[in-house]
């Protein structure tokens, strides 16, 4: 994985947590309202209910109505209160702040209705019932709301800072662990580059030594031993270059070196460069063109190996007699080329996984073909950092049809 790949999904993941992390203090914030609404709600009911208590017994009414009538209400309440709070009074406010559940010390109080204020102040019921004219509130003051309420959310907030952090150290666990994969990552590919460069030495030197030992003796030209030396050296060399290519492309920062390349020039190149293999495939290459100018902006040295990868697959996996056509085609917003082989073709599943690197097709394991399946990988990463597209059809069984395309200006 990408290092800019793993960073946004670290990111992702940091941000979506602490998304969690304010919804779930929202939610709280939300619950401790709910539970104080419910709370002046049942309080309020108590309230009216024992007011409507104290309505259907005369001689509280009366004392409430005198104390309402009283010039100054603030001194009379507490003068009211000790006789109110008898036990009948006291008996009415009990029973309903139990049948309400409601456990906390209370005290009662009488309070004038301002009419600068809107609405009802809290814990408080009109005592219209009672008196003639609505003037006046019964009202309660409680001690401790607050940690009653916090009380009541106890349990709820120790099991979502339980759960948040679980979700954190989860989350830190597995940040963790995916640096540390990353890490583990980036120090095999470069043991397997520089394994790969220690192989390149070994194999060069092969090659020249039995090319040299052709033109030095003529009687081993042909000779079936030194051709299969040549051959297997070859294609070593070759899966060597495709691995260290595409490890070089996956290095952070890597530039392509972007110039004017025309493609239709570039291809006459890399036919030219595989005509050894195509006389001895016996193939028939065919360039179908339309005289066009077929240049965009890239690098010439890893398009040429891309197609050279293309044709390199169609040669080996097209039979005894590979035909492949070449075309090209100039549009609007770019140019396309496409590759089409009469080979042993792609299945459905193949197609889905042919752009991974180190898949194999099935067919292509069953020819007894050698590979490491790192070309079509490669191609697909050289189109990729073109801002171009490639797409591969193959019915089964009837070759395979490889199309890419490049933007202009990219």
């Amino acid at each position: 994985m990408k290092k800019n790949h793993i960073s946004w999904l670290i990111a992702a993941a940091a941000l979506a947590i602490l998304a969690l992390i304010g919804i779930q203090v929202r939610w709280m914030q939300q619950s401790r309202e709910l539970l104080e609404e419910q709370f002046t709600n049942r309080v309020n009911m108590a309230l009216c209910s024992t007011v409507e208590n104290l309505a259907s017994d005369p001689d509280h009414a009366e004392e409430i109505r005198a104390c309402c009538k009283a010039p100054d209400v603030a001194s009379c309440a507490p003068n009211f209160l000790p006789r109110s709070q008898e036990p009948a009074m006291q008996a009415a406010l009990n029973q309903w702040m139990q049948f309400y559940q409601i456990d906390l010390p209370y005290t009662v109080q009488i309070t004038p209705k301002d009419s600068a204020t809107k609405g009802a102040p809290p814990y408080s019921c009109s005592l219209g019932p009672v008196l003639e004219n609505d003037t006046h509130y019964l009202q309660l003051d409680f001690q401790g709301k607050d940690a009653y309420v916090s009380e009541r959310m106890g349990l709820m907030v120790l099991a979502s800072v339980v759960i948040l952090l679980f979700l954190c150290i989860i989350f830190g666990l597995a940040t963790w662990h995916l640096v540390r994969q990353k890490r583990m990552a980036e120090r095999n590919r470069d043991y397997f580059n520089h394994m790969t460069h220690e192989f390149r030495t070994p194999l060069t030197n092969i090659r020249l030594a039995a090319n040299l030992m052709a033109r030095k003796n003529k009687n081993l030209d042909g000779n079936q031993y030194l051709n299969i030396i040549r051959r297997e050296c070859g294609q070593l060399v070759h899966q060597v270059e495709n691995v260290l290519q595409l490890g070089g492309l996956e290095k952070a920062g890597y530039q392509l070196q972007k110039g004017p390349v025309n493609l239709r020039t570039l291809t006459d190149e890399v036919l030219a460069g595989l005509d050894l293999q195509i006389q001895e495939s016996a193939a028939r290459v065919e360039v179908d063109q339309n005289g066009a100018d077929y240049t965009i902006q890239g690098d010439a040295f890893h398009l040429g190996n891309a197609f050279r990868n293309i044709l390199d697959n169609a040669l080996k996996y097209s039979g005894a007699a590979p035909a492949i056509k070449i075309g090209f085609a100039t549009e609007a917003a770019g140019t396309r080329v496409s590759f089409t082989d009469n080979g042993i073709g792609l299945s459905t599943k193949d197609r889905r996984k042919i752009f991974e690197k180190f898949h194999r097709c099935e067919s292509a394991l069953c020819s007894g073909k050698k590979g490491f399946g790192l070309g079509l990988a490669y191609v697909k990463k050289i189109v990729d950092m073109h801002q171009g597209e490639i797409a591969v059809s193959s019915p089964e069984g009837h070759g395979a049809r490889f199309e890419l395309f490049f933007p202009k200006g990219n």
